[in-house]
């Protein structure tokens, strides 16, 4: 798979092996995301579809978040599927932001 810069920072800084310290929610960390680095943020929702539109298994994307990005993100765990809940982070900050659907 191709690498995704603000998938990576974003899994990273903000949803790294402690976030739950820090942040009640995985919204909450995506929101102080979107706070703290505007332009950055800007490209997550595009990421994402990027990386949906290639179609990987949910084990390629596990993979991806938790051993690659390091992300401590077992949504599994929450009833989710990860291209659900990457969907729902994107879907998020697109609302948040005001923007149309990132193609």
């Amino acid at each position: 798979m191709r690498d995704y810069p603000m998938l990576r920072y974003f899994f990273g800084a903000y949803m790294h092996h402690d976030w739950r310290e820090d942040y009640a929610t995985e919204w909450a960390a995506l929101d102080d995301f979107m706070r703290s680095d505007p332009g950055v943020a800007a490209d997550f929702s595009p990421e994402v579809s990027r990386l949906l539109a290639t179609d990987p298994s949910e084990d390629e994307l596990r993979t991806l978040l938790l051993d690659e990005y390091f992300a401590a993100a077992m949504v599994e765990n929450q009833g989710w599927k990860y291209r659900d809940w990457l969907q729902a982070l994107a879907n998020h900050v697109q609302s948040a932001s005001g923007h149309p659907r990132a193609s």
